[in-house]
């Protein structure tokens, strides 16, 4: 399962980030982590930012092939599982991957297997 998420609103996300970052960092299930991003497969497939979290609504990046705002149920679904199973899942990335993304202008592609998780550049 191939998962890709847009250089341009990879931009957009580290723009959004890099502002909440300095106002402090929400741990992930209790663990501090540096600035980053989190891989969140709930409804759909997203990537957020774990910057301190505001009243505005929280900016995410859907993956092209499992966004429910654009696709319908039974294929995001698919993609969600084949990608997290079917329980929801949350993976740190550190901040220089989509640092490295933007500065490449290119989108961010993770791949799963059954058991790993690789990501790169186009």
């Amino acid at each position: 399962m191939k998962l890709t998420f847009p250089a341009e609103k990879l931009r957009e996300l580290l723009a959004a980030a890099e502002t909440r970052w300095p106002l402090g960092l929400r741990p992930l299930w209790g663990a501090k982590n540096p600035a980053g991003f989190w891989l969140v497969g709930d409804q759909g497939v997203y990537l957020m930012h774990n910057g301190k979290a505001t009243e505005d609504k929280q900016i995410v990046v859907y993956a092209e092939e499992c966004n429910p705002d654009t696709m319908p149920f039974d294929d995001w679904w698919h993609a969600k599982r084949a990608s997290f199973g079917g329980d929801d899942g949350c993976e740190f990335i550190d901040a220089n991957v989509v640092r490295d993304a933007v500065a490449a202008n290119s989108p961010l592609i993770f791949e799963f297997t059954e058991t790993t998780m690789s990501l790169r550049l186009r």
